[in-house]
């Protein structure tokens, strides 16, 4: 099973796959029209060949004045550098292209550590003429969306890769901010909240609590998970806000405490759930009697 490691920058992707041309940005030889679409590729795209080279994700860019793909952009996490890859790879650029029926297609491989990110860097060579493949790889030293200057989601991304270093006050307001931007969906807010929490450490865990629990960031952000439920008039909102905040802060409750709040209809038990489960250590002290 993928760890959350793994799934965390995908899953960022999946939602928004606009992340793709950021991290194209400042790649030498890559040219967009000055206006591009992006979508998350046909499910049959990275389905047509051997499961053992399906793709994680594939997101092809459109020019958006005329709707014709101009480029597919394969992303691969990879923690470590793997040999296979170095055969698999180029079957995932000559697949998406042809079933894209795009002219182009370049592979990202995100690997977070700067030394093994250099491994995935060498030059995979196929023994064709003129057809060498070399990774571009994004790795934690130099990311885009490091100074927070770009879109909520590209921060968040760089945030799971480990740009942003979120044991500190700075980035973990860096992101922070990112996630009380008025652009971000109240899902996307409790889905960006869920994966920093699962990847973060856990001093960063600590900081990014205790900083969520401030005036500043409390109504944007805690109270906004909790409205939502509020807003629906019913119990189920309430249940379902209460399980969002447990995950969020990885206080893991049992398979019965989540059947106690998803079977549970009264309102107020609900309320007192989820104003525990903004400061409590663990799940125990959330049901405390």
């Amino acid at each position: 099973m993928p760890s959350m490691t793994h799934e965390g920058p995908l899953d960022l992707v999946r939602q928004h796959p606009e992340i793709a041309v950021d991290l194209l940005q400042d790649i030498p030889g890559i040219r967009l029209p000055r206006q591009v679409t992006a979508s998350l590729a046909p499910t049959d795209m990275s389905a047509v060949v051997p499961v053992q080279y399906l793709a994680d994700v594939v997101v092809l860019l459109s020019d958006a004045a005329t709707g014709s793909p101009v480029l597919a952009v394969i992303i691969e996490p990879q923690l470590r550098d793997s040999k296979t890859k170095r055969y698999s790879w180029p079957v995932y650029l000559t697949t998406a292209r042809s079933i894209a029926g795009c002219p182009a297609a370049v592979l990202v491989v995100l690997c977070p550590d700067p030394a093994e990110a250099a491994k995935c860097r060498r030059l995979i060579r196929t023994g064709h003429p003129g057809f060498d493949l070399a990774p571009i790889v994004i790795d934690s030293g130099a990311p885009p969306g490091r100074d927070g200057a770009d879109s909520p989601w590209l921060t968040a991304f760089t945030a799971t890769m480990g740009g942003i270093d979120l044991e500190s006050e700075t980035g973990a307001r860096q992101f922070l901010d990112a996630l009380a931007n008025p652009e971000v969906s109240e899902a996307d807010r409790r889905r960006m909240t869920a994966i920093i929490m699962t990847v973060a450490s856990d001093a960063a865990r600590h900081l990014l609590e205790a900083m969520m629990t401030t005036t500043e960031y409390q109504k944007t952000i805690l109270d906004r998970i909790h409205d939502e439920g509020k807003a629906e008039g019913e119990a189920k909102g309430k249940a379902e806000a209460v399980l969002k905040i447990l995950d969020a802060r990885h206080l893991a409750p049992t398979a019965e405490q989540r059947r106690q709040v998803a079977s549970c209809t009264d309102s107020a038990q609900l309320d007192l759930w989820f104003d525990r489960a903004i400061t409590a250590g663990t799940a125990a002290e959330v049901f405390a009697d």
